[in-house]
């Protein structure tokens, strides 16, 4: 008899390979993932989305209404599989449905698939830049999956595989705050 432990990754296998699948048909597998992406950070931002989704005490319909309003102009097959999950009250394993989604898609694309975020758009320069210097440091070619968020006010985020690698102004400004408030302060020594 299987542990529920062993179900539940039994679940977030088929939620991902049914989505990669037809993901794959679509010749989409990149684009489904970050759109799958950013369907789990706007369910982590949105603590009414969340519980909306999840609450088993609203009928499904209406849950499949919210979420049909919330990502309708997703890639229909994400949506199927966010109905099912939702119908089924899977919807808080999203999150480890997008990591074996992007497990898997790496797999299918034969490729490292890179979060970054800047303050602004990347240029085709750092884009490349970028590609080259990953694509040197992993073995392998190079995904980047772009987000702009003008509140680390410079610099770059990259993630990938758990690792991050945080050279926003924002985390150096932290950071100089932080040596400076155990320095000491005051007159002559």
């Amino acid at each position: 008899m299987p542990t529920d432990r062993n179900l539940t990754r039994q679940e977030v296998s088929t939620y991902a390979t049914c989505l990669l699948e037809a993901a794959r048909a679509e010749d989409a597998v990149f684009e489904v993932g970050t759109q799958l992406q950013n369907a789990l950070l706007i369910v982590r931002a949105n603590m009414r989305l969340r519980d909306a989704l999840k609450e088993p005490s609203i009928p499904s319909a209406k849950r499949i209404e919210v979420l049909e309003d919330v990502f309708g102009n997703c890639d229909a097959a994400l949506v199927e599989v966010l109905h099912v999950m939702v119908e089924r009250d899977d919807i808080q394993l999203l999150s480890r449905v997008c990591e074996e989604y992007g497990v898997l898609s790496e797999q299918d694309l034969n490729a490292v698939i890179v979060d970054v975020t800047s303050a602004v758009a990347l240029d085709d320069h750092l884009r490349e830049v970028l590609t080259t210097k990953l694509s040197e440091d992993f073995g392998s070619d190079i995904l980047l999956r772009e987000y702009v968020d003008p509140s680390i006010l410079g610099g770059i985020i990259m993630s990938t595989h758990g690792e991050r690698i945080d050279a926003s102004m924002t985390s150096q400004l932290e950071h100089a705050r932080g040596v400076l408030s155990t320095e000491l302060s005051g007159g002559d020594r």
